[in-house]
Parts: C-alpha cells; structure tokens; sequence
C-alpha cells in the first residue's frame, strides 16, 4: 500500500469515526455554515425537530425556530460570526426552538466555530429542557405553598402572643418573677418571629438581588441605633460595650430598616460570641470614599479565614462563621444579601485566637 492511499484510508477511517462521534450524540446537533445554511445533522436533530435529515440539509438555520424569532436570530448569528468562541445560551432564559409541526419547545444550546477548510462552521447542540422546566415548575409551586403555610401558620400565632404579651406586661399584678418571665416568653417569641421573616426573605429573593429602597441617609444615627439595640444584652452577658463614631455626618445612600437588620445580626452574633465578662466594640471611620465599621468581640476567631478575606454566602469564611453558633445561617445570609444590594462588603479584619474583628464596608454616596 503507498503512502497516498494510506493517507486516503487513514483520512476516511477518521471521517467516519467523527460521524460517529456525532450521530451517537445525546443531544440534537446542527452544523451550519457562515450564511446560516445547515450543512449537517445527527438523528438526535432528526427526533427533536420532526425532520428527516434530507428535509433540513441546506436550509437556513431559522426553519427550527419560530418565525417571531427569526430575524432576532439572524442577527445574533453575525454577532456569534464576528467574535466566534464556544459560549452557552438558554440557561437562564430558555431559547425556543420549533418542531416540523409547528410545535414550540424550550432548549438549550451549545456554540462552538469549528475551522474547516472551507471556512468557519458552527456547531449547535441542542437540549429539549421542557421536562426540566417542569420539574422546576412543580418545585417552585410546592415551594411557594409551603412558605405560605410557615407563614399563616407561624407568623400569626407569634404576632399573637407578642400582642398579648405587652399587653400583661401593663399588668400591674404581675409579680417581679411573672415579668421575668414574661420577658423571656416575648423574646422567645420574637426571635422566632425574627426567624420566620428571614425564611420568607429567602424565599423571595432566592436567584436575585435583594430589594432595598435606598436614600441619601446618614450612616451615623443608624449604626448608633443599632448598637443600643444590643446594649440590654450586653448588660445581660456582663459586657463592656463601647462606640466611636465620627464628628461629622457620613451620607450614603441606603435602606435605613435593612441596614439595621444587617448591623443588628452582626451585633446580636457578637455578643453571642463574646466571652462573658469582656467587651465588645464598635468603630466606625471614613477612608478612600468608603465607610468603614468595625465590630470587634472578644471571643472565638473564625477558623481558616485570612485578614482581609470578604463573606461570601458559599465562602469558607462564611461557612466557618455559621457554625460558630448554631441558628446564624439565615441571618448570615440575609446580611450579606444587604450588604450586596448596598454594593457593600464584610470582610474578616483579624482572625486572633482571643478576638474576631468583622469590617462593614459600605460606599458613600
């Protein structure tokens, strides 16, 4: 055998082998040219779209799409030929293809240029995801109903016993035993109303940003406010509470009632974590157009996390932190969730065996 037809052979044996490759695929694939023109398929496509293949090979690309999509599409492909590179589309916004009978259906795709030597291919391959859509569909219906029964069924009796308990509290019968325990009754209870809130807030801001309603506010009654919020039970825990604060106003702009709910997270899990009898502090400064708080108790550090290492809500540092004391998640969650609708950041200052100092950075307006 000479050289050439070797060459020959060995060229169809990998012709063949790639339309193998191709025809055994689990996914619809379409090849088309630069102009749009398909110029190949595998039985996948055949089965997805309700062509046979004879029907599809040199017709433009926009006969499995839906017509309302046709011109959109046309135009994303010069785009994708201008600047070809492998990219994925339809993960967060399903693209729809359309079958031979008219038939609309959700899908995935898959670019890549492929460089031949009659030019520049693209190949797609394409994914029906309707079975997943659904799937997704049910979850989130039985999701949503379940919420809504955590939230007639919690949130109501609490907001009830809340109620009722400041009501006996203006009982002047009570004996100082009785409001001790009162007072332990209503905290519990609004703790765990606190709790039920928090759920609901996950719920509805899973898979997007946190809603807020900013303002031009200043930062420094804000912080102030929320560190007399913690300062009952700093008492309670025997802690030395201190606050430093600047002379002059610091103007950001913010959502006051979140800002307290994330400074108040961070403040309650502080004194949780400070050793009794120590002291907890709070400073705040401004430097390079940013604020920054610093909340710093004397306790357990967080193990693993570097000075300087930012919360993420997957992050090492985060998932450190909730294990500290257990019940923290949900409030870590929602606090760093705030903290990225203000564009701000909390990052690990100190991680000393005998303190932890947390930073709050937020920009100013």
């Amino acid at each position: 055998m000479g050289a050439q037809e070797h060459a020959s052979r060995s060229g169809a044996e990998g012709k063949s082998i790639f339309r193998d490759l191709l025809e055994s695929a689990p996914d619809g694939l379409v090849i088309v040219n630069a102009e749009g023109t398909i110029v190949m398929v595998n039985v996948m496509a055949e089965r997805l779209f309700g062509y046979d293949r004879s029907q599809l090979l040199g017709q433009s690309v926009e006969i499995l799409l839906p017509e309302r999509l046709a011109g959109m599409h046309s135009a994303f492909r010069s785009g994708f030929m201008a600047n070809p590179e492998p990219r994925s589309v339809g993960q967060r916004n399903p693209l729809w293809g359309r079958r031979r009978d008219g038939a609309e259906f959700p899908v995935e795709i898959a670019l890549s240029p492929l460089k031949t030597d009659e030019g520049t291919l693209v190949s797609a391959y394409v994914r029906d995801v309707t079975a997943r859509l659904d799937a997704q569909g049910e979850a989130d219906r039985v999701k949503e109903d379940f919420f809504a029964t955590v939230s007639h069924e919690l949130r109501t009796p609490l907001t009830s016993m809340i109620g009722y308990g400041e009501l006996m509290q203006d009982l002047e019968t009570l004996s100082p035993q009785g409001e001790r325990f009162l007072s332990v009754i209503l905290r519990s209870a609004e703790r765990e109303l606190r709790l039920v809130e928090d759920l609901l807030t996950l719920v509805a801001t899973e898979g997007a940003e946190l809603a807020i309603n900013p303002a031009r506010i200043d930062l420094v009654p804000v912080v102030r406010d929320a560190v007399s919020l913690v300062e009952p039970r700093c008492i309670e825990h025997g802690l030395a509470l201190s606050l430093e604060l600047p002379d002059d106003s610091v103007p950001i702009l913010g959502d006051v009632d979140r800002l307290h709910q994330a400074l108040g997270t961070l403040l309650s899990n502080a004194v949780k974590f400070s050793r009794p009898d120590s002291s907890l502090q709070v400073l705040m400064r401004v430097t390079d157009n940013q604020a920054h708080i610093d909340v710093i108790d004397i306790g357990p550090a967080v193990a693993g996390a570097q000075p300087g290492q930012s919360f993420e809500a997957e992050g090492s540092a985060g998932a450190t932190y909730e294990k500290r004391v257990r019940g923290v998640g949900i409030g870590l969650t929602i606090t760093l969730a705030i903290m990225d609708a203000h564009r701000g950041r909390i990052e690990v200052l100190s991680d000393d065996e005998d303190s932890s100092v947390f930073r709050v950075i937020l920009p100013l307006a």
